[in-house]
């Protein structure tokens, strides 16, 4: 009896043991179809266009005042910066660099600009006799664009300041030698202090290179100075693609007129925007909101003018040829030059001087509000 009852609990605790093996095991559900992925990256990548005559980061190639200093703390790029000094007693500070293999710098007359780092000490003591040049002969007298400090001082301070010279602004920009830009070989700054120093003066240069030009800015449209809008207009401060603000239009229901108009008046100081560009590599650029594009009729218009009206010296893109490329919401607007109409026309523009621009045109009649943007109203070189 007792050995019966033995078999009937080891018969047990292995029925025990086999029920327990085929239990399901419950493992973490590696199913992640339900998980939301993470919304796309809208950044736009910065692209490094420039091209790089020093990088400052050693003296080779420089040749300075007093020889000159590479110093490895606090630069604006890189690992360093060249420092020059003027002594005790001494008037003369340059900057010269030669370089042994040409730099093509990727840029025309009309869009590059020559930019760089620039410490100084005391700008009160520079005499703005001085110069910036570079060349592509391997001195500063042929083949060269240059600009005059006179023009410069006035806008730089005491310790570091970020030189943006535009090509279209230098000297030698019409000169029969004129510069090779894709095989730039020489940069110099120089310039003398009023008197004589009674201490000893510090400069420094870094990052020194050639880029395609900034965009001028007509109207940053964070204020409606200047603008004249259908119905008023109004200054909205959410979400503007630029700045503070974006100028707004309305229509109101039954209406079917919208324009923006942008005139600078004849008492302004200045009464114009020097755009540093020419119609060969210009862009009108701006950014455009719109509610409803298959409410907008095609024959509208977007105009710039340097005789403040539409007009005269203008010239004028047909929205034909642009709203197909465009959709609800906010547009951003590259318009080439090249391609607007009043491009060979008698009374061109002048570009140094442009005082107007508008964008216009009708709507279907609709029985709601339809509402439109402008902002960041600028001209930019490619």
């Amino acid at each position: 009896m007792k050995f019966i009852k033995i078999m009937m609990a080891c018969s047990i605790f292995i029925i025990a043991i086999t029920v327990f093996s085929c239990k399901k095991v419950q493992y973490k559900s590696r199913d992640t179809s339900m998980l939301k992925p993470p919304p796309p990256d809208t950044t736009k990548p910065i692209i490094d266009t420039s091209a790089v005559l020093s990088n400052a980061d050693q003296l080779d190639g420089w040749n300075i005042v007093n020889g000159g200093t590479e110093i490895t703390t606090a630069a604006k790029e890189g690992k360093g910066y060249v420092q020059g000094t003027i002594a005790v007693g001494g008037n003369f500070m340059q900057f010269q660099l030669a370089l042994t293999t040409p730099v093509d710098t990727k840029q025309a007359l009309g869009t590059g600009e020559l930019k760089f780092w620039w410490y100084i000490q005391d700008v009160s003591q520079i005499d703005p006799g001085g110069q910036i040049q570079m060349s592509s002969d391997n001195n500063p007298d042929n083949f060269r664009l240059g600009w005059g400090l006179s023009s410069i001082l006035d806008t730089v301070h005491a310790g570091w300041n970020h030189m943006q010279l535009r090509f279209i602004d230098a000297y030698g920009l019409t000169d029969a030698n004129l510069v090779n830009l894709k095989a730039i070989n020489y940069m110099r700054i120089f310039y003398n202090t009023k008197a004589n120093v009674t201490s000893a003066q510090t400069y420094g240069i870094d990052d020194m290179r050639v880029d395609v030009a900034a965009p001028v800015m007509i109207s940053s449209c964070d204020k409606l100075d200047n603008w004249n809008v259908v119905n008023g207009g109004s200054l909205v401060a959410t979400a503007p693609k630029q700045g503070t603000g974006y100028i707004q239009g309305t229509v109101n229901a039954g209406g079917d007129f919208m324009q923006f108009q942008y005139s600078i008046p004849a008492t302004a100081t200045p009464a114009f925007v020097d755009t540093k560009a020419t119609k060969d590599v210009g862009y009108l650029e701006f950014w455009w909101f719109i509610q409803d594009v298959t409410l907008i009729s095609a024959g509208g218009q977007i105009q710039i003018s340097s005789a403040n009206n539409p007009d005269d010296f203008h010239l004028g893109w047909g929205l034909d040829g642009i709203l197909p490329t465009v959709h609800n919401g906010w547009n951003h607007l590259k318009l080439k030059m090249t391609d607007a109409y009043g491009y060979t026309d008698n009374d061109q523009i002048n570009l140094r001087k442009m005082n107007f621009m508008r964008i216009f045109y009708n709507v279907t009649k609709t029985t709601a509000t339809q509402t439109y943007g402008i902002d960041d109203l600028e001209v930019a070189v490619k």
